[in-house]
C-alpha cells in the first residue's frame, strides 16, 4: 500500500483535495446558493483548475525551461482568484462569501500538495548537517502552517463573520512565511534570495492591500 501510495501521490492526493472541498463545499451550498448537483462539480473544476495553475507558473516561471510536470504552488494564489472573481460575476453571488468559502479549498488542496512533495521527494529543505543527512523541514512546516490556518478559519467562515478577509489573510500570511522559509528551502539560485521570493513580496502586498481596503470600506459603512 505504501509503495502505492508513492507511485501514485499526485492522484491520491488530489482525490482527498476533491473529496473535502466536494464536503466543504456542500456544508456551504446554502450561502452560495449552490444546487446539490453543482457540488461535485465545482468540487472537480476546483482542484483541475488549481492543478492547471500550479503548473502554468511553472511554465510561466521558468520560461518553458523547467521539467515536465513540475509546479509552482505560487500559481494557485494568484491566479484562482481570477477565476473567483469571475465566478462571483458570472453567478452573481457575493464576492465575499465566494472567496472565503472557495479559500478554505485551496489552502486544503496545497497541504494536500505538500504532502504528495513528502512521497516524491520534492522541495527539499536545504542539508543542516551533511554527514547525518539533516534538512530543515520546510515543507513540514508549510503543512503546519495550512493546519493551522484552516484550523482558525474554517469556524469564522462558517459562522459568516470573515467578511471576504480570509483570502487576503491567506495571501499575507503564506506570503510571510514564504519569505522567511524560502532561504531554507533547495534552489537552482546560489544565493539566499530566490525568485520565490519575489512572489512571496508581491502576495504580501496585494494581501496587505486588499485587507485595508476591506477595513476602509467597513469603517466607511460604519
Amino acid at each position: 500500500m505504501a509503495e502505492f501510495f508513492k507511485e501514485h501521490s499526485l492522484e491520491a492526493v488530489l482525490v482527498i483535495a476533491a473529496v473535502f472541498t466536494c464536503c466543504w463545499l456542500w456544508m456551504q451550498r446554502k450561502s452560495l446558493g449552490m444546487a446539490p448537483w453543482a457540488v461535485p462539480v465545482f468540487a472537480a473544476a476546483h482542484v483541475l483548475l488549481g492543478v492547471a495553475c500550479v503548473r502554468v507558473f511553472a511554465f510561466l516561471e521558468s520560461a518553458g525551461k523547467g521539467e515536465p510536470g513540475s509546479m509552482s504552488l505560487f500559481g494557485a494564489v494568484f491566479f484562482l482568484p481570477l477565476l473567483y472573481f469571475a465566478g462571483s460575476k458570472v453567478f452573481k453571488r457575493s464576492m465575499a462569501e465566494v472567496f472565503d468559502t472557495f479559500c478554505i479549498c485551496t489552502v486544503f488542496t496545497l497541504f494536500c500538495a505538500r504532502i504528495n512533495c513528502l512521497a516524491s521527494g520534492c522541495c527539499l529543505g536545504r542539508v543542516i548537517h551533511a554527514a547525518e543527512g539533516l534538512r530543515w523541514p520546510v515543507r513540514e512546516a508549510e503543512m503546519v502552517y495550512y493546519a493551522v490556518f484552516l484550523i482558525l478559519m474554517i469556524p469564522r467562515v462558517r459562522r459568516a463573520v470573515s467578511g471576504g478577509r480570509a483570502y487576503p489573510l491567506y495571501m499575507l500570511s503564506y506570503g510571510i512565511f514564504r519569505a522567511i522559509a524560502e532561504p531554507f528551502r533547495v534552489s537552482s539560485s546560489a544565493g539566499i534570495l530566490h525568485i520565490a521570493h519575489i512572489w512571496a513580496f508581491i502576495s504580501i502586498a496585494l494581501g496587505a492591500s486588499i485587507l485595508i481596503e476591506l477595513n476602509r470600506r467597513r469603517r466607511c459603512k460604519g
